[in-house]
C-alpha cells in the first residue's frame, strides 16, 4: 500500500522565547515563536490583520510527521480574518521543552522575523496570541516526551532505571516553570 503525502506548508521557527503578562493567560509563561516565513506575505498579512479585529478563527492539531517520525508539526487552519493553512515544524528531541510549553501553557504568540531576532528585542512587533485548547494529545505527548528523554539519558550513559527516574524529574522541573504565574500584587 502506498501512502499519499499531503502537502502542508511548514516552517521551522527562527527564534523562540517566553512572555508573561498579568492580563494574558492568567499571568502564566506563554511561548513566543518567531517564524522566518521568507517571501510568504500571506502569513505576514495574517498577523497584521489581527490588529484590526477582536479575534480570529483557527482550528489546530498536532501531527507527528509520518515520513519523519522525529518531527512534530503544529498545524493551524485560519478561516478568519483570512483563510490560510500552515504548520510549524518541531524536532521532538531538540524542541521537547518548547512543545511541552505550548501544550502546558495552552497558548503561543506568533510573530515573524529572521534568525537572530531575539524575542526581547521584538516585544513591540506585531504578534498574535493563539489559544491552544486541549487537543486530546496529552497522554500521547506525555508518553512520547518520557520516551524521548529516556533515550536521551540512555545515550549519555545512564542505566534504564536511572534514565526513567531522571526523565521523570526532568519533566517535573520543566513543568514547574509553566506553573509560575505573574501577579499584580
Amino acid at each position: 500500500m502506498k501512502v499519499a503525502r499531503q502537502s502542508l506548508r511548514t516552517f521551522s521557527y527562527a527564534e523562540e522565547g517566553l512572555l508573561s503578562a498579568e492580563d494574558v493567560g492568567e499571568g502564566r509563561m506563554i511561548p513566543v515563536i518567531v517564524l522566518d516565513v521568507e517571501d510568504n506575505q500571506d502569513i505576514i498579512d495574517l498577523i497584521k490583520s489581527h490588529y484590526s479585529i477582536v479575534s480570529g478563527d483557527v482550528t489546530m492539531s498536532w501531527i507527528q510527521d509520518f515520513f519523519n517520525r522525529k518531527d512534530f508539526i503544529f498545524k493551524m487552519s485560519f478561516t478568519k480574518p483570512m483563510q490560510i493553512e500552515f504548520g510549524i515544524r518541531f524536532n521532538i528531541a531538540k524542541d521537547l521543552t518548547l512543545i511541552d510549553a505550548i501544550i502546558q501553557s495552552k497558548g503561543l504568540y506568533l510573530q515573524t522575523g529572521k534568525k537572530g531576532d531575539k524575542v526581547s528585542k521584538k516585544l513591540n512587533d506585531e504578534k498574535i496570541l493563539i489559544e491552544v485548547p486541549d487537543l486530546g494529545i496529552k497522554d500521547f505527548w506525555n508518553k512520547l516526551l518520557q520516551k524521548t528523554l529516556i533515550e536521551k539519558y540512555r545515550k549519555k550513559g545512564f542505566s534504564k532505571r536511572e534514565s526513567k527516574e531522571v526523565s521523570i524529574q526532568h519533566i517535573k522541573s520543566i513543568r514547574e516553570l509553566w506553573k509560575i504565574r505573574r501577579n499584580n500584587k
